[in-house]
Order: C-alpha cells, then sequence, then structure tokens
C-alpha cells in the first residue's frame, strides 16, 4: 500500500484503538506502527532512547506517543484495518461498475455472503438522500 491511499482511509469507520493513535501520530505514523507492531502489546516508555520505536516513528511523533501513553502498555492495532478498508472500497467501486457478486468473490477469496455484506456496507455508510 502507498501512503496516498491513506487519503481514502476514513477514520471513523476504523477501531477506537486505532482512531486514538492516528489522532496522536497522524494517519501515516500511525499505519507505519501498525505495520511494525500490530497485533502485540507494546510498552511506551517514558524516555525515547529506551525503545525500538525510534525505528519507525519520527522523533516529534514519538514524542506525542510518550506524552500521551507513557508507562502503558499498547496493544496495536493490526495494519488490516487499513488494506480491509481500501479492499472493501475497491470492490464496492467494481460492483458499482457492473461486476458480478461470483466474479469479486473469486477476485477476492471471499465467499459470496462476504460480498453481499461489503455491498451492503455502502449503503449503510453512505445513504441516499432524505425525502
Amino acid at each position: 500500500m502507498e501512503t496516498r491511499d491513506l487519503d481514502r482511509i476514513d477514520i471513523h469507520q476504523l477501531p477506537h484503538s486505532l482512531q486514538m493513535l492516528i489522532e496522536c501520530l497522524g494517519i501515516e505514523n500511525a499505519y507505519n506502527l501498525t505495520c511494525a507492531f500490530g497485533g502485540r502489546p507494546k510498552y511506551i516508555p517514558k524516555h525515547r532512547e529506551r525503545t525500538a520505536l525510534a525505528e519507525v516513528l519520527p522523533p516529534q511523533a514519538l514524542d506525542a506517543l510518550i506524552k500521551r501513553f507513557a508507562g502503558m502498555a499498547l496493544e496495536i492495532p493490526k495494519a488490516d484495518h487499513f488494506f480491509r478498508q481500501l479492499r472493501n472500497q475497491q470492490i464496492q467501486q467494481e460492483s458499482a461498475e457492473g461486476l458480478s457478486r461470483s466474479v469479486l468473490a473469486n477476485k477476492y477469496g471471499l465467499s459470496l455472503r462476504q460480498i453481499g455484506n461489503i455491498r451492503r456496507l455502502e449503503s449503510c455508510t453512505h445513504p441516499g438522500p432524505t425525502p
């Protein structure tokens, strides 16, 4: 995934824990953090010299993380949340272009039911105009 793809992410559809990291670090730094440590707890030290986080985050982002979460062990969300949202957007777009559920299911390795659920999500998150 390229960093320009992050512009397409709807932050409000992400888990709350990931929204908090994005609020603290910005979306690109939060994405880098999830790629490096996603799915695992990560202790946030009180001093930046005591952590491998400095290899992933720029100094100002690391300082913001320490200021907010020092002394805590954070369960870092997996980067899958970003990938899944972009995949679902692509499925919705291709569905709108006329691709069938079975073609989409084969293309993305999902069941027909999952494709139907993703297509329904679009109508729930973007309702039509009210009369």
